[in-house]
């Protein structure tokens, strides 16, 4: 009943995802490539139908890691995927003190905000590192099935996640590049707009303008590129990093490869 969903697609159809993807068919290691329907990358599941539910089974999604914090998820619980959640990560990238500053000093503005958000995305690798440590060690556990992570829009923490996967298994930059802007295409950030500006509303502030917050709402090629720089100016090297950090010795690389790559 479900087998068209087998079907190597970047985007999975389902009815209530939210950029919903499949980090399969990228060129990897040694000429092979990530296979497909093993690891799902999304936004918020407060949306899934019973249908997507099913889908979601037949896939054999047998983990789901949910990186949004506690209040996140509050705000839009999952639904009952038929699946081990693991949702205590209470993670962020960043901190919004600097943007509250900026705007109730009447300081910010778009190019702001750009900087603001680049500069999360540049200085984050250490904070992220446990998060996504453990993030490796539950893939490498479920590589008999496959495992499902998000965030609320599916762009930032999962984004950078979705990176780290692809750098371990040997991606080229650029197609790791190309797969986080893909966001652009396929997440409408005018119901995330339209929250953090009901959000700055309930906080008594009266001024704003939407392009200021456009920032946080989208992805842009800068953000990622200063991930990299900052992993490489603290670390030497990706490489360096998913050894040190991110828990990912030589050994485990080769079986994570060994789980996630064609032969």
């Amino acid at each position: 009943m479900y087998e068209q969903f087998m079907a190597a697609s970047r985007v999975v159809p389902l009815e209530g995802g939210i950029n919903f993807r499949d980090l399969g068919g990228y060129p990897a290691a040694d000429g092979r490539q990530v296979k497909w329907r093993k690891i799902f990358r999304c936004g918020h599941l407060a949306n899934l139908t019973e249908q997507d539910l099913d889908v979601l089974e037949y896939l054999r999604v047998t983990e789901v890691h949910d990186f949004r914090r506690r209040q996140e998820q509050q705000l839009t619980p999952s639904r009952p995927l038929r699946a081990n959640f693991n949702n205590d990560y209470e993670m962020h990238i960043g901190s919004m003190a600097k943007f509250w500053e900026y705007l109730t000093t009447e300081r910010l503005n778009a190019h702001k905000s750009h900087e603001l958000v680049v500069g999360s995305y540049r200085n984050c690798a250490e904070e992220v590192a446990p998060h996504y440590r453990r993030l490796f060690a539950a893939l490498l556990a479920n590589r008999d099935n496959a495992s499902l992570f998000h965030c609320a829009a599916g762009k930032d923490r999962t984004g950078l996640a979705a990176a780290l996967i692809l750098s371990a298994l040997g991606v080229p930059r650029e197609v790791i590049i190309e797969d986080y802007l893909l966001t652009l295409q396929y997440y409408d950030t005018k119901p995330l707009l339209a929250r953090i500006e009901a959000h700055l509303r309930e906080a008594g502030v009266e001024q704003w303008e939407p392009e200021w917050l456009k920032p946080y709402c989208e992805v842009h090629q800068d953000n990622i590129e200063a991930f990299f720089a900052g992993v490489e100016a603290g670390y030497g090297s990706v490489d360096r990093y998913l050894e040190t950090l991110i828990g990912l010795r030589p050994e485990l690389r080769l079986q994570l490869q060994q789980a996630y790559l064609d032969v």
